[in-house]
């Protein structure tokens, strides 16, 4: 399980907090790694007994599991604003990967054989 605590501004100075748990499907344990300001939460659960990793997105009360096709392992690192989605994958080898809309766009650097990309502006 993974609690989430989040501050929100209140009308006082002061800042009202809200916790939230919650798990992955079948989940033996679960990660958040990013929110944006609409609430939006990504990050990693694993589960099974090889700990398969996949990531998520936690939008209210739907969570989304993001797992990248052909890959092995799936972590969402970071959201923004507008709902894109980076990470990282794994075949072997880090990929990074922007998931906006549905649509998986790969993130390699020539040369390098393994890139992890951990957050995304609201600007892309």
């Amino acid at each position: 399980m993974f609690i989430v605590g989040l501050l929100t501004p209140a009308a006082s100075p002061v800042f009202a907090s809200t916790i939230a748990t919650f798990d992955g499907p079948a989940a033996r344990f679960t990660v958040a790694t990013g929110i944006n300001e609409r609430g939006q939460i990504v990050g990693v659960y694993f589960s099974g007994p090889s700990e398969i990793a996949h990531g998520f997105l936690l939008d209210r009360d739907t969570f989304t599991t993001i797992d990248v096709p052909g890959a092995r392992k799936t972590v969402a690192t970071g959201i923004n604003d507008r709902g894109q989605i980076v990470g990282t994958s794994e075949d072997g080898f880090l990929h990074s990967f922007l998931l906006d809309r549905g649509t998986f766009t790969a993130i390699d650097v020539p040369g390098f054989p393994s890139l992890q990309v951990i957050g995304i502006n609201n600007r892309g």
